[in-house]
């Protein structure tokens, strides 16, 4: 992961292949617009291992769709998988941007075996 300095994270932090974090936090913020006027409020995502995430429209719904469920609370402590997707648009242009999405269960399996490993025969 390339580090660039603010706040918070940013795609070009990321690659387009994506890296696995776990989910530490969930909070609400007011972030400031850009003359330092109070903006809207935004969920941010606490991160092991990197910068807080504020989350779009499009990143709560994959959030909700991966651990189906709409509470934040029941995000913490799982793992998410985050990428640049150079195709993200805004404000009608191609900018690029992070995606998240759900770890593969071949990607969490990595390691020693569990339980759940465990073949029945």
């Amino acid at each position: 992961m390339k580090i660039v300095t603010g706040t918070y994270l940013k795609g070009e932090e990321l690659t387009t292949e994506g890296e696995n974090f776990r989910i530490t936090g969930v909070t609400e913020e007011v972030l400031a617009n850009r003359d330092g006027s109070p903006g809207d409020t935004r969920f941010i995502l606490a991160l092991s291992g990197a910068k807080p995430l504020v989350l779009n429209k499009t990143n709560i719904r994959r959030l909700v769709s991966a651990f189906n469920s709409n509470e934040s609370d029941e995000w913490i402590g799982k793992t998410i998988q985050l990428y640049l997707d150079p195709d993200v648009e805004f404000g009608g242009e191609v900018v690029g941007g992070i995606r998240l999405r759900a770890v593969p269960k071949a990607a969490k399996k990595a390691g020693k075996p569990t339980d759940e490993d465990a073949i029945p025969f």
